[in-house]
């Protein structure tokens, strides 16, 4: 596995269904319904939303990068507060962002079938890790939520 994991699937599987129900919005949807978001609600929210997500998957990344090159198992910053930042940040930031931008219904489903293909694919990652880390990644797991953020600790 290298330093993407299993993130360069996934994001092709999200991206593929998003610009499918982009496409199929526009040639055949386009001219029978309307926006179901309101424009300048759609525009400051999915706005605010990728800008977010963005910023989390920047930090996401060098975290990872830095722990990657390092040999260790990235458990700091975004990392500290979940374990799969990246992929946190497509499925609630991301994602919605831009299926809030677009707001038609096809798109507005665009994150959970995001949040389908991730779930599909995490456990693939864990148990690379697990292999890799061992009982470190096992104390980090418990610790730590996967996409959504433990609001009790162990």
């Amino acid at each position: 596995m290298n330093r993407w994991g299993m993130g360069t699937t996934l994001y092709r599987g999200t991206i593929l269904y998003a610009l499918l129900a982009m496409l199929y919005d526009a040639v055949l949807v386009a001219g029978f319904c309307d926006r179901l978001v309101p424009e300048r609600l759609a525009f400051a929210v999915g706005g605010t939303l990728l800008v977010l997500g963005v910023v989390v998957y920047a930090l996401g990344v060098f975290a990872v990068y830095a722990a990657v090159d390092a040999r260790q198992l990235a458990t700091r910053g975004v990392y500290a507060v979940v374990r799969h930042p990246l992929y946190a940040a497509w499925i609630w930031l991301l994602v919605p962002g831009f299926a809030l931008l677009r707001g038609t219904l096809l798109t507005l489903f665009a994150p959970v079938v995001a949040a389908i293909f991730y779930r599909l694919c995490i456990p693939h990652e864990e148990a690379h890790l697990r292999r890799e880390f061992g009982a470190a990644y096992d104390r980090y797991r418990e610790r730590v939520g996967g996409i959504v953020p433990r609001l009790c600790r162990p």
